[in-house]
């Protein structure tokens, strides 16, 4: 089920999505850029060097990277904007050790990183909490609200919200929100590209009612994920959940999610930034 190769590709994709959906103000103000050097994806906002979910180097396990000078190309470009800046490694990938050994040696530090959980296509167990409608978002603009709940969740300044504006009806994107009543109580956005599928919640489920339509969201998803033939279905959560993504954790728990591995993110050498701060999910 856990074809890492094809997983990298999904994120770079996923990433990149995002990137150029953002609105030309914010490019422009916030010096928002995306740059690929072979396997290599590096995305930045110079403006906010001290953001690393802001600024990332994707694809670093992939054949080559090292030999060929790719991800060596990559950090320096990154490294001309001074940010902090993450390299998560995927287990798994050909080339991961020689990578993570050369990212040792070159003095980056492994960190804390995230949890990858993942699920096949089988159909679930569908919940039906009373009062909650799931609507799909085909297009930019359809709801004003749908951004801002992904920046709270991905932990993003407020101004990010911008990447989301035009993400729905984006090709291969599938937009949703749980309503009850005239009220959205959570959203949820998936990608799917090349066989798998990666889903961004976007609701804390703080509440039994957004918990309750988490879990709607979450059937829907699976079930669009298995009309297009996806093999495998992705979600991302932070690896020491604070208290409100526990409760994203145990929905998808429930909804058959399994842990596939823990990825640490490989921080900058300490000379390479001014200042390098925690990790934000840890």
């Amino acid at each position: 089920m856990f074809v890492p190769a094809a997983l990298d590709e999904l994120e770079k994709r996923y990433w990149r999505d995002i990137w150029q959906t953002a609105v030309y103000d914010a490019v422009v103000d916030y010096r928002i850029d995306l740059a690929r050097f072979g396997p290599i994806q590096a995305s930045i906002v110079a403006e906010e060097p001290e953001e690393p979910m802001l600024n990332l180097v994707l694809g670093a396990g992939s054949p080559g990277a090292i030999g060929s000078g790719w991800l060596a190309s990559a950090i320096e470009w990154v490294q001309s904007y001074e940010v902090d800046y993450r390299i998560p490694v995927t287990p798994g990938r050909p080339a991961a050790a020689v990578t993570e050994r050369w990212l040792e040696e070159t003095g980056h530090q492994r960190g804390g990183g995230r949890t990858k959980l993942v699920r096949g296509a089988a159909p679930p167990a569908r919940p039906r909490p009373s009062g909650i409608e799931v609507i799909a978002r085909d297009g930019p603009n359809e709801d004003e609200g749908f951004p801002d709940p992904f920046v709270e969740s991905m932990g993003m300044p407020p101004w990010a919200a911008t990447f989301f504006f035009d993400l729905p009806g984006t090709e291969g994107w599938h937009c949703y929100v749980a309503v009850e009543g005239d009220e959205a109580v959570a959203y949820v956005a998936m990608l799917i590209h090349g066989g798998v599928a990666e889903l961004a919640l976007a609701s804390y489920g703080r509440a039994q009612r957004e918990s309750d339509g988490q879990a709607l969201l979450l059937c829907r998803c699976i079930e669009d994920a298995a009309a297009t033939g996806c093999r495998a279905i992705f979600a991302e959560v932070p690896e020491f959940d604070p208290e409100p993504l526990s409760a994203s954790r145990e929905n998808l728990v429930k909804a058959g999610f399994r842990q596939a591995f823990v990825r640490p993110d490989w921080r900058p050498p300490r000379h390479a930034v001014a200042e390098t701060p925690l990790i934000r999910w840890a």
